[in-house]
C-alpha cells in the first residue's frame, strides 16, 4: 500500500521530501491511516481537525486526535463551527455547509500553518462512491472523472488505495481511530451506496476498483485535453468596457464538447463564481448560430450575452446595477435592489432568529439601507467577523449582485446585511422590543 501512495505522489508531483503538509484529520481510520503514512514518510506534517457541532461526539473525536498528535509530536490545529445553525441561515444541506465550513478551515488553517499542500484522505472507495453518484445525478466529463488527485493546494494521496488496504495497514501498525456513526446511516445516498451498492458490484468483479480507477483516469485526461483546448480559445476573446466579446461564427462552428467549455471559460473571465447551466449554454450558442444580429439572453449572476453583428458580447446587466440609499424605520416597507423589505415592531423570539430573510435588530434610529463600502466588515453569530466583500466573495454572491445587496447602517457601523442576517452587536435578547426586518415576495 505504502509503494501505491509512493507511486501516486511521484506521478503527480504532490509533495516534496521535508514539505511542509496540513492533513485534514477527523480521527476516522482513513485520515488516521494518512496522517500516520505520511509522517513515517518523514513529510513534516501538521494536523487539521474541525469539529463540525452535528454530532453529540465530534468535540470528543477533535480531542482524540489532538491527543494523538501530542504523543506523536505533531502539531494540530483544531477548528470549531456551528454547522447547522450556519446551514440554516443559508439554506443549505448539513452536508453540504459542513463541506464548506471545513473547507473554509483548512485553507485558512494551511496559510497560518505556512503549508503550500492539504493532504485529504480520499480513497479508492471513495471515488467509486463519488464515480456511482455523478452516474445516478446525471453528470458529463468533469463529474465522471471523479475525484482528482490533485486539485489546486489539495491532494489526495490515498486515492488509488482501498478501504480494506487501509484497515490492514491501522491494524499492522495498530493505529488507534474514531467511528463515525453517521456513516452506518442508509438513509444519506452514499453510505447506501457504500453498504448495499459496491459490495454487489465488488462479488461480480472482484478489482472493481481497478477497474473503476482506469474510467477515472481515462475520462479526467479526457476533459483536462477539452478544458486545456477551451481555455486557449477563450484567451482570443477581446475585454470590452463592461465584459467582453467574441467571434460569433467561430463559436458557432466548434464541436458542441468546445464550444460548451469555451462557453463557460468565457465567463469564468468575468467572473469565477458564475457557472452556466446546461440550457443556458444551449441559448448562447442558439445566438451565435442565428442570423439575428441583435438578440440576446439572459445568464446567471446578472450576465447578459447578446449578437452585436458578427460578436457575441457577454457583459454585466448595467440596468441592474446599485440603489440609492433610503433609511427603514418601523411601518416602513422599501425596495433595494431585488428585494422588498419591511420593519415593524416586534418581540425578539426564543431559538434561532437571525435568519437570512428575517432577523431582528435593537432598535435603531437612524437606519439607513445602502450599498456596500470598502471596508464595511459585519460579525454575524457565531462567525469570525469578515468584511462583507469576502463574505460575499465565499458566499459564492455573483459580482453583479454584490452592489445591490443592502447594508443596514447606524452611523457608519454595519448593523446586518440583507440575506445574511445582523451583527453580533445589534442583536436583541430573547423576550426584547425590537425591530424585525423582513423579506417580502415582489
Amino acid at each position: 500500500m505504502t509503494e501505491s501512495v509512493r507511486a501516486l505522489v511521484r506521478e503527480h508531483q504532490m509533495l516534496t521530501p521535508g514539505e511542509p503538509v496540513l492533513v485534514a484529520v477527523s480521527g476516522g481510520g482513513d485520515s488516521m491511516c494518512l496522517l500516520h503514512l505520511l509522517w513515517q514518510e518523514g513529510y513534516a506534517v501538521q494536523a487539521a481537525t474541525y469539529d463540525h457541532g452535528i454530532r453529540s461526539q465530534s468535540a470528543q473525536d477533535a480531542a482524540f486526535v489532538e491527543q494523538w498528535c501530542r504523543e506523536h509530536d505533531i502539531p494540530c490545529h483544531v477548528g470549531r463551527g456551528d454547522v447547522p445553525r450556519w446551514a440554516l441561515e443559508h439554506g443549505l444541506g448539513l452536508e453540504e455547509a459542513a463541506r464548506t465550513m471545513r473547507y473554509a478551515f483548512l485553507q485558512e488553517t494551511a496559510k497560518t500553518a505556512d503549508a503550500a499542500k492539504i493532504a485529504t484522505a480520499h480513497n479508492a472507495d471513495d471515488n467509486a462512491e463519488t464515480l456511482l453518484l455523478h452516474l445516478l445525478r446525471g453528470s458529463g466529463l468533469n463529474g465522471l472523472g471523479g475525484i482528482p488527485p490533485v486539485r489546486g493546494n489539495l491532494i489526495r494521496p490515498l486515492l488509488t488505495v482501498s478501504r480494506d488496504e487501509i484497515d490492514a495497514y491501522l491494524e499492522h501498525w495498530n493505529i488507534p481511530h474514531v467511528e463515525d456513526s453517521t456513516n452506518a446511516d442508509t438513509t444519506y445516498r452514499r453510505n447506501y451506496l457504500r453498504h448495499q451498492v459496491l459490495p454487489l458490484l465488488k462479488a461480480q468483479n472482484p478489482n472493481l476498483l481497478e477497474g473503476l480507477n482506469r474510467t477515472m483516469r481515462s475520462l479526467r485526461q479526457d476533459n483536462d485535453y477539452l478544458e486545456g483546448q477551451a481555455a486557449a480559445m477563450a484567451e482570443n476573446a477581446v475585454p470590452t468596457a463592461g465584459g467582453l466579446s467574441c467571434s460569433a461564427g467561430e463559436l458557432a462552428k466548434l464541436h458542441p464538447a468546445l464550444a460548451n467549455r469555451v462557453m463557460q471559460c468565457l465567463v469564468a473571465r468575468l467572473d469565477s463564481n458564475v457557472v452556466l447551466t446546461a440550457a443556458q449554454r444551449e441559448a448562447v450558442l442558439a445566438l451565435c448560430r442565428r442570423d439575428d444580429p441583435s438578440r440576446q439572453c439572459s445568464l446567471t449572476g446578472g450576465l447578459v450575452a447578446r449578437r452585436e453583428y458578427d460578436l457575441l458580447v457577454l457583459e454585466w446587466d448595467t440596468q441592474s446595477g446599485s440603489f440609492e440609499p433610503v433609511s427603514l424605520s418601523p411601518g416602513d416597507c422599501v425596495t433595494v435592489g431585488n428585494r422588498k423589505l419591511r420593519c415593524q415592531w416586534a418581540t425578539c423570539p426564543e431559538g434561532k432568529f437571525n435568519q437570512p430573510d428575517e432577523f431582528y435588530l435593537v432598535p435603531c434610529p437612524g437606519l439607513m439601507l445602502r450599498p456596500r463600502r470598502t471596508g464595511d466588515a459585519i460579525t454575524l453569530p457565531a462567525r469570525d467577523r469578515k468584511t462583507v466583500k469576502k463574505l460575499l466573495i465565499d458566499s459564492k454572491i455573483p459580482r453583479a449582485v454584490r452592489d445591490k445587496i443592502a447594508v443596514f447602517d447606524v452611523g457608519g457601523q454595519v448593523a446586518a446585511l440583507d440575506g445574511f442576517g445582523a451583527d453580533r452587536a445589534f442583536l436583541p435578547k430573547p423576550g426584547e422590543k425590537c425591530w424585525k426586518i423582513s423579506a417580502l415576495p415582489k
